[in-house]
């Protein structure tokens, strides 16, 4: 007996969730945060070691994605975007974490 598989829809490009995003459409800022999350995690996670920290950088990451969407409508893929953000964050927190360290 052969079980017959329903078809799976296609997953929306991020370049049109992109666009999505750019027009203040929420639905597209979670399906990108759904796609992306984790692997953001894990690299600010990577550069802080804290893991309060690396949830604050992702945080901020997709809060940032959605005020400066228009900024990045045009662009082919979130996933570049996204990880330089993250990386620019974290290097901040980092900056901020040691500079206060020293006073």
């Amino acid at each position: 007996m052969t079980a017959l598989l329903e078809p799976q829809p296609q997953p929306i490009p991020d370049a049109v969730l992109l666009k999505r995003l750019a027009k203040r459409d929420s639905t597209a800022l979670i399906e990108l945060e759904r796609r992306h999350r984790n692997s953001l995690y894990a690299q600010a996670f990577g550069i802080l070691m804290d893991a309060a920290a690396a949830e604050r950088v992702v945080r901020n990451t997709f809060s940032r994605l959605w005020f400066e969407a228009p900024e990045y409508a045009s662009m082919p893929a979130a996933w570049d975007l996204l990880r330089e953000i993250t990386r620019e964050l974290a290097r901040d927190e980092q900056t901020l974490r040691t500079s206060a360290r020293w006073r």
